[in-house]
């Protein structure tokens, strides 16, 4: 529990550093929601396959970057929880060893 409320502190503030400095930088500007995803999929990767973590982060790294976005509500959260899905999907199939 503890590491899902840490979760919610680091995505909303790296959403809110993303949407309100990163985006007076015209190279970050185009892709402002990569340190969230980066984040994620970093996440995914290193945790157990046990944990979910992973899917707890996608769907605050996802809700948060719905906040911020012009697309659809939903459209960060269904994308983020897929990309943790395929993450752990392929960290337990094809990797054989712990990666820590």
């Amino acid at each position: 529990m503890k590491k899902v409320i840490l979760a919610f502190i680091i995505f909303g503030f790296l959403v809110l550093l993303e949407t309100s400095f990163f985006v007076h930088f015209k190279f970050l500007n185009t892709f402002s929601f990569i340190f969230v995803l980066i984040i994620l999929v970093l996440i995914n990767l290193f945790e157990k396959e046990n944990e979910t973590l992973g899917i707890y982060s996608a769907l605050i790294g996802g809700f948060f970057l719905d906040l911020f976005s012009e697309k659809f509500f939903g459209f960060w959260l269904i994308l983020c929880f897929l990309i943790s899905f395929f993450v752990k999907f392929f960290v337990k199939r094809y990797v054989s060893f712990p990666l820590f």
